[in-house]
């Protein structure tokens, strides 16, 4: 049976070189193996160029599941729905979700409320006070006293009041006849005399030299005014929405960071229960039914931008890679269309693929003219240009 096919192919072939006038005839297709001719595909250029195989694909696709598990809630869109970027096209059971964001939404209301602001700015205001007095006590040692000259002319104030008062109760004392007048007298004028000495070791302790350890106390205090304003200050930032420094710190501002974590978090649970369109495009597949329950990280709709088509090369060997180049003209032909087109390479693969035991790199063309009728999933033969 071998035999008579190889004849029959060599009489074909005989047949046609010699036809009348020395003409050349395209020979009919022929089949060994059973099957029929198929339709010829167009011309797609000069001979011994690359050729590859390929298919027509969505410029951008994106299939789509959800984080987690749950039961599906709603279904907003049907299969071949145009859709528009971060349009929701399927929702679990949320509600519990809602109610925890709604929490989280109000703790931080409360906290950057207007009556919060005011009490924040009214602490740095404190804070700045605070600060001023600890820095000028310290100023005021530095130079020799304990204490600044008016509150060391009011300790010399007091003395003297003390002094007098002293001196009153001591005519008293004097003058008084009896008993009873004489010994209350006497307690009056000791206790005259102790607000007297006390008034004295107060102004002799103004007027003292500041010891080390005075020193030390006072550079603390310095130091724990400072670090009072600073949380004031990155508190009231946060407060107003601003940027706080990375190191910041302050039990408020902690809170509020801490409610603002707890409302990003809440957010992203919530919106982790809703698939949305990352960009224009149809829904190209949707496995959802309103009361299914979905597996976590399961495919559940496909959104893909048909506007836009490429082709993807299936069998490109790693003997031809080398001959083709970003930006390579090439032309793409279409079985289903019997129709070509111009395009240019966009991107090779760096990696390659395995098919039937070959090295195959993909290849992604960029269509410049998209032939009418063309869809996603046809077939395509690509020619790079030498």
């Amino acid at each position: 049976m071998r035999r008579v096919c190889l004849i029959a192919i060599l009489s074909l072939a005989l047949a046609a070189c010699g036809a009348a006038g020395g003409a050349t005839e395209a020979l009919p297709t022929v089949v060994l193996q059973g099957g029929s001719a198929s339709t010829p595909m167009p011309e797609t250029g000069g001979g011994g160029g690359v050729t590859a195989s390929g298919v027509v694909v969505a410029a951008q696709q994106a299939d789509m599941g959800f984080l987690l598990g749950g039961n599906v809630q709603a279904v907003y869109v049907g299969l071949g729905d145009k859709v528009k970027a971060g349009q929701v096209l399927v929702e679990l059971e949320n509600t519990e979700l809602e109610a925890q964001l709604e929490i989280a939404r109000r703790a931080v209301r409360e906290l950057t409320s207007p009556v919060s602001l005011a009490a924040a700015e009214q602490a740095l205001a404190n804070a700045e006070d605070v600060l001023k007095d600890a820095e000028y006590k310290r100023t005021v040692q530095q130079e020799g006293y304990r204490a600044s000259p008016e509150t060391i002319r009011a300790a010399e104030a007091k003395l003297l009041l003390a002094e007098d008062e002293v001196d009153h109760y001591k005519g008293l004392y004097n003058r008084a006849s009896g008993d009873a007048n004489k010994a209350q007298a006497l307690v009056n004028l000791n206790a005259a005399q102790q607000r007297r000495d006390a008034a004295l070791r107060n102004l002799n302790w103004y007027k003292g030299k500041p010891s080390e350890n005075d020193q030390a106390i006072l550079d603390a205090e310095v130091a724990v005014a400072q670090a009072a304003l600073q949380e004031a200050q990155s508190y009231l930032a946060a407060v107003k929405g601003e940027s706080v420094p990375e190191d910041a710190s302050g039990a408020l501002l902690t809170q509020l960071q801490n409610a603002r974590d707890s409302l990003a978090a809440a957010e992203a649970a919530y919106e982790h229960s809703r698939l949305k369109a990352p960009f224009a495009g149809t829904v190209a597949a949707l496995k959802a039914t309103v009361g299914d329950y979905v597996p976590p990280a399961v495919t559940v709709a496909v959104v893909a931008d048909l506007t836009s088509l490429r082709v993807e090369t299936t069998d490109l060997s790693e003997l031809d890679v080398s001959a083709v180049s970003i930006g390579q003209e090439c032309t793409v032909s279409f079985e289903a269309l019997v129709e070509t087109a111009p395009g240019h390479v966009l991107r090779i693969s760096p990696l390659p693929t395995t098919l039937g035991g070959d090295v195959v790199y993909g290849v992604t063309v960029e269509l410049d003219e998209i032939p009418e009728g063309l869809l996603a999933g046809m077939s395509a033969e690509v020619a790079f240009e030498g």
